[in-house]
């Protein structure tokens, strides 16, 4: 929820009422070093305060401000960028003082700096005939030595004089440090010199004169060459979840009055600012042994972000444990990106059956078509406990088409809609896959028992049946509400060795139980009858121009007692992976949300939507 003045609505906190104030973070009123300077009294703003939501509107509607989303560069924080609403190149905002206390992924307004600020784009330096293409574009004065300092912005030597990673501890004391002299108009300047060969010096600022000829020099450049600059002047909405891990550390001037109230908060994501954080929040022996503390974990919120501080005020809310601990390091992660891994509440879990096994309601016979005859099986990992959908593939008399059905379970009929249960997942939107854990969207009795489509269990599934040639062209195609009763749960290495042996019987001990009413006979032969479908829907995919991207991915062994990581391999990607999903992309670990269309697709068929009139529920 955004708020007219851009803050987050403080209320009262622990630890914290007391101190919020626009003296109360950022210098000390008795330090010395603030009585030299030039302005007394009220402190210099670092940040420009936030448009008017009315002037923010008007902006907008007339063109002259422009809303996006906020990238930071992770491995460039002080570089980030937000979406051009023409669709070209995105718009550039340089450093902590553009970005005006906005958090990556927060939904922002910016406005357009002149155009004698905006990034010069400098073609890569491998590519020697474009940069000599580039070279002649540019004025003989802007060649060489004579660069525009605006080309340096975003550069790995570029300094930026307010960013976190450099602000040692003793800046902690007057909030900014030596910003003053480089913020002009709520713009930062860079005070540095350019010479051959990309040399900096520190101490040559850019006179008046200098920095005329550079905006009338700017003009001269090719418009290819430009990238547009911007600063925020609005936040829409703070997405970030203003969370953060990193660790506490004592104020490095132990006389400052600061030092009596606050420690420092140093996130380990340096995308955040640091933050200061009320010692009441600390553990009680944090002032007097700190170092214990050094290793330790801690999550920190931003509660204020105040203009004339580079610091954020915070609040501690946890100490997660040591550092480089996997469970410690998942859950800030988690924190971090605002998921929700709490318990289920047990008014959520009351509204599923109570009772276990759970069987369904015999008016629900007369609703759905029965197709627990069949011989439908499922194909997932071997360690999947959440069969969300299954696969069935019969021959039909005149030995050239095929009845293909794709089975998905039916979690619409445990989650009505708008009822608290739907309104969590809405918020939870979907499950998390962590290397040794999963956080689920919905209740695990859901997902691994009431939906889960178990071998020999009937259940509540949404199917689409179609009818197909051996070629893969559609003649028909049903869609409806069904029962089912899987006969099999196959992994996928029972897959590949039924694909790769087409001619041999697999021996009974290495395939799991299968039903009393179906054979291995039958299933392998719907598996090799299932897999020469997909290799010709595949193919008729690439002509149409469909693109294959086969991106690799990292598999993780696990202790079996610990659930740690041990090691790591690259996954092979198999035949039965790619009979799951067309263009052999890997098949994603089954959800309980997972939609009937999405395994549609996955066979290659041309379903991007569901059917007219069709209402699924995700």
């Amino acid at each position: 929820m955004s708020h007219p003045d851009c803050r987050l609505n403080l209320g009262t906190l622990r630890g914290v009422s007391s101190v919020v104030g626009p003296r109360g973070v950022g210098t000390s009123p008795g330090d010395k070093k603030s009585k030299n300077k030039s302005i007394r009294g009220k402190k210099k703003s670092i940040f420009e305060n936030y448009m008017s939501k009315e002037d923010v509107s008007e902006g907008l509607k007339r063109g002259t401000l422009i809303q996006g989303v906020l990238r930071i560069n992770p491995k460039k924080f002080h570089e980030a960028f937000i979406p051009s609403p023409d669709g070209d190149r995105d718009i550039f905002i340089d450093g902590i003082v553009a970005r005006n206390r906005a958090l990556n992924g927060d939904l922002v307004v910016v406005k357009l700096l002149p155009e004698e600020q905006w990034k010069v784009i400098k073609p890569e330096s491998g590519d020697k005939e474009t940069e000599g293409a580039y070279e002649s574009d540019l004025p003989e004065e802007l060649c060489g030595s004579h660069l525009l300092q605006q080309s340096l912005k975003g550069h790995n030597d570029s300094p930026d004089v307010i960013t976190e990673a450099q602000l040692d501890d003793s800046d902690s004391e007057n909030g900014h440090g030596n910003t003053q002299n480089v913020v002009v108009d709520g713009v930062k300047k860079h005070s540095v010199c350019v010479h051959e060969k990309g040399k900096e010096s520190a101490g040559a600022p850019v006179t008046e004169d200098e920095s005329t000829s550079m905006a009338q020099d700017t003009s001269a450049l090719p418009e290819k060459s430009l990238q547009r600059a911007a600063k925020v002047v609005y936040i829409v909405e703070k997405k970030h979840s203003r969370a953060a891990t990193g660790f506490l550390k004592l104020l490095a001037d132990k006389n400052s009055e600061l030092f009596r109230k606050y420690a420092l908060f140093s996130p380990s994501d340096h995308r955040v600012p640091r933050i200061y954080v009320p010692l009441k929040d600390c553990p009680q022996d944090f002032v007097t042994r700190p170092k214990d503390y050094a290793n330790t974990l801690f999550i920190c919120r931003i509660v204020d972000w105040k203009e004339d501080s580079n610091f954020a005020l915070g609040q501690l809310t946890k100490s997660l444990g040591q550092a480089g601990e996997i469970e410690p390091e998942t859950e800030g992660i988690l924190t971090e990106y605002g998921v929700d891994f709490s318990d289920f509440s047990s008014e959520v879990l009351e509204s599923l059956p109570q009772g276990l096994p759970w069987t369904i309601p015999p008016e629900e016979f007369s609703k759905r078509r029965d197709l627990r005859k069949d011989c439908i099986f499922t194909i997932d990992p071997s360690t999947a406990r959440d069969l969300d959908d299954a696969l069935s593939c019969k021959p039909l008399a005149d030995g050239n088409t095929y009845e293909v059905g794709v089975h998905i379970a039916d979690v619409s009929y445990f989650v009505p809609d708008g009822s608290e249960l739907d309104q969590v997942a809405a918020q939870r939107a979907t499950s998390v896959y962590l290397v040794q854990k999963v956080v689920p969207m919905l209740p695990r009795v859901l997902c691994e028992e009431l939906c889960s489509l178990n071998p020999m269990t009937d259940k509540l599934t949404f199917s689409v049946i179609w009818t197909l040639t051996s070629e893969g062209k559609i003649l028909s195609e049903w869609f409806g509400r069904t029962i089912i009763r899987s006969c099999t749960k196959l992994s996928y290495e029972h897959a590949q060795s039924m694909i790769e042996s087409p001619t041999e019987k697999i021996p009974e001990q290495e395939l799991p139980p299968i039903s009393p009413e179906h054979t291995s006979a039958e299933v392998h032969q719907a598996v090799l009858n299932l897999h020469r479908i997909a290799k010709e829907l595949r193919k008729q995919r690439f002509l149409d121009g469909a693109l294959r991207l086969d991106q690799l991915k990292l598999s993780f062994t696990l202790d079996h007692e610990t659930g740690l990581p041990q090691g790591c391999h690259i996954y092979e990607y198999r035949d039965s992976n790619k009979g799951r999903c067309c263009a052999g992309t890997p098949h994603p670990k089954p959800r309980c949300s997972t939609t009937w269309w999405n395994s549609v697709t996955r066979w290659g068929c041309p379903w991007t939507s569901p059917p007219l009139g069709l209402s699924i529920k995700v």
